[in-house]
């Protein structure tokens, strides 16, 4: 890089500062690439002009973040007794270079700014560290035009109408089964459980320190899963990667408990931005996609398959599948971000209904007026998951490992109460059958964890994967659970029609 030139007169935090434009001037952040959009995004020799900068406390924080990956002071100290797993070198390079360049694009340098796309991603990831929101006005801000091919195919399926019947769904279902006391459903409380076992997560070396929620929340109730179905397409080190993409939805999605989380935002943001640019193409899209979480359709239909469409938009889940990430057409590369929302619903339903919460695929279901709510609607997720049989096994088992293990979501609490449930469904445990072995993997149903101790094996796994990029059968393990509950009928215990026992009593959503 050259000689530093010594400036006695300034600060030493502004000669730092200084020190370090100079330095990103000179960085390639983009490297070359066959796609046309990579072409176009040209390192710049100076910042590119946005009409969204970080504020002055942002930038300054931006550089100290910057200072920290030169001095090796960011690391984060393991805490308690236990011997952590160690993270490997080439995990560590990885982590420092995409830090690194995404603190870089926050600030302004690298590609041109007359990419429309590029533009929007880092207005977006500005705003999302400034003004972290989950709201319609955040759906309709000026970068939304630059969301995915993925996404706005999804939004031609949904539109208000299914959105008010999840609405009326809810309620009714409230009515009809728990005369209207929401928090008459038997449910895990979210908030309480995450407060009480936090402190037992194992997060990676992305998602320091372990006493955030954010950084903890990010990382086991998106990043794992996220990364684990990506690398349905990619190497392992990729699908970590690019799947930081999820940071900046969850930052959104979270602002209300998060919200003085600055330090944590900026990192995850940083680590999404610098996913986007090192991949490029649609993936630049996908992240912009998490600005849309309020976005409504265009459709007057209702119906289960719209239901799905909704959930994946409003969940953010487009990044991940293999239009995006290989050489899936549009319509089969639809089929991963749908399951993924409708499996996450299923094991949340309970907890939504009893929080108010409509955002609810099952909420459709039962706004519908169907028969038997629960069973048709997983049904349908199935026999969409059974088309495309690799979206459908990597997503499913995906997030049904988060739901047992992560901290948040104690799913196994519903599996200790003991009642009366409707018979296994043949053709559901045939679908299940026939997505796994067309996508590689053996039928071997699995007993889930009945504590957050049975977790505790697969956390160190998902560990292991974040910061080693060892693979030890984490994909078959959650099918095999997910096959546990098909064929034994248990899966029915996630019914909101069903009564069980309390299971958090005096749980609070208010």
């Amino acid at each position: 890089m050259g000689a530093r030139i010594s400036l006695p007169s300034l600060p030493s935090r502004r000669r730092r500062q200084r020190q370090r434009q100079r330095q990103l001037a000179r960085l390639k952040l983009v490297e070359e690439s066959s796609s046309s959009e990579s072409q176009a995004l040209k390192p710049s020799s100076n910042p590119s002009p946005q009409n969204d900068q970080l504020d002055a406390a942002s930038q300054a924080l931006v550089y100290r973040l910057l200072d920290e990956l030169d001095s090796g002071s960011w690391k984060p100290f393991p805490s308690g007794d236990e011997k952590p797993i160690l993270p490997s070198d080439r995990a560590v390079r990885a982590y420092v270079s995409q830090m690194r360049n995404g603190l870089s694009a926050l600030l302004g340098y690298g590609p041109i700014s007359r990419n429309q796309s590029w533009s929007d991603a880092v207005a977006y990831a500005r705003a999302v560290i400034q003004n972290p929101t989950d709201s319609v006005q955040r759906s309709k801000a000026s970068w939304a035009r630059s969301c995915s091919s993925i996404h706005r195919e999804l939004k031609t399926r949904f539109g208000p109408a299914v959105i008010s019947t999840a609405v009326k769904g809810c309620q009714k279902l409230i009515d009809d089964h728990y005369n209207g006391k929401r928090l008459a459903v038997s449910h895990v409380d979210k908030k309480t459980s995450f407060r009480e076992h936090f402190p037992v997560s194992k997060p990676s070396i992305s998602h320091y320190p372990s006493s955030s929620p954010l950084a903890v929340g990010a990382y086991e109730c998106a990043f794992l899963s996220c990364s684990l179905i990506s690398s349905a397409w990619l190497s392992p080190e990729e699908a970590l990667k690019y799947s930081a993409i999820c940071h900046l939805s969850v930052c959104d999605d979270y602002w209300s408990f998060t919200s003085t989380e600055a330090e944590v935002r900026v990192r995850l943001v940083a680590l999404g931005i610098g996913a986007a640019l090192e991949f490029g193409g649609e993936a630049v899209n996908v992240l912009v996609d998490g600005t849309a979480l309020q976005d409504v359709g265009s459709s007057s239909l209702v119906s289960l398959q719209g239901a799905m469409a909704w959930r994946a938009v409003n969940g953010a889940a487009t990044a991940y599948n293999g239009h995006v990430l290989a050489d899936d057409c549009l319509e089969d590369g639809l089929v991963s971000p749908q399951i993924i929302m409708a499996v996450h619903d299923m094991f949340d339903w309970r907890s939504d209904m009893a929080a108010g919460n409509h955002e609810n695929g099952f909420a459709v279901a039962y706004g519908l007026g169907l028969s038997d709510p629960f069973h048709e609607y997983l049904e349908a997720i199935l026999v969409l998951a059974a088309s495309h049989p690799t979206s459908g096994a990597y997503a499913i088992s995906s997030i049904t490992l988060a739901s047992f293990t992560a901290c948040r979501y104690s799913t196994y609490k519903y599996f200790e109460v003991d009642v009366e449930l409707p018979a296994p469904c043949p053709r559901c445990i045939s679908l299940v059958k026939k997505l796994t072995t067309e996508a590689g993997f053996a039928w071997a149903p699995k007993t889930p964890p009945r504590c957050l101790e049975d977790g505790e094996r697969i956390r160190k796994d998902c560990q292991a994967w974040a910061d080693r990029y060892e693979d030890n059968g984490l994909i078959q393990e959650g099918l095999s659970w997910f096959q546990n509950l098909v064929e034994t009928g248990k899966i029915r215990v996630l019914d909101a029609t069903v009564k069980i026992p309390a299971v958090d009593e005096g749980a609070d959503w208010a």
